[in-house]
């Protein structure tokens, strides 16, 4: 299923994220090569390391996927990625992450579950909008029961998803 493509994820969003998980990696290992820290601080430092990795390693992976979309769903190419066919799609979840207390800036998580399957998307991916849009239609024609927040982050969006879970 090759169809529209819908996106992947913006090279200076992603440069940022490797910038990030580089800084906290050096920070977090610069202990380690300077001496053998004691375990008051070599715990935390370490622990704080695999975070900074595990980063790493989500942003390479984000790197490298690219998602298609037609009419029949949604294929996310690439590590740990799969395929969600419309009329499969069984749950719905967008959330809204805040990155101030203003709740100015921040990122949308929209998860999709169907046929055994779960795809994770991020908003900082190119043609989020286009994908939010078709999946609330899905979730509209496969009569999806969503959480107020769902509903309220496709509003937020400009896309209406009726029903909402009891």
């Amino acid at each position: 299923m090759r169809g529209m493509a819908a996106g992947r994820y913006p090279a200076d969003v992603l440069k940022a994220d490797y910038l990030r998980a580089g800084a906290g990696l050096a920070l977090t290992l610069a202990p380690f090569a300077i001496t053998i820290p004691h375990p008051v601080v070599a715990v935390p430092c370490a622990a704080a390391a695999l975070l900074f990795g595990a980063f790493g390693a989500r942003t390479v992976q984000r790197q490298m996927t690219r998602v298609w979309m037609d009419e029949t769903g949604l294929v996310a190419e690439g590590p740990l990625g799969g395929s969600i066919r419309w009329a499969d799609l069984s749950d719905v979840s967008l959330r809204y992450y805040s990155t101030k207390k203003d709740r100015k800036d921040g990122w949308l998580h929209l998860v999709l579950k169907g046929g055994g399957r779960k795809l994770s998307l991020e908003s900082t991916l190119d043609g989020f909008d286009t994908i939010a849009e078709r999946v609330a239609q899905a979730a509209t024609e496969n009569r999806l029961r969503v959480s107020e927040d769902t509903r309220e982050n496709f509003l937020s969006l400009g896309f209406y998803v009726p029903g909402v879970k009891g």
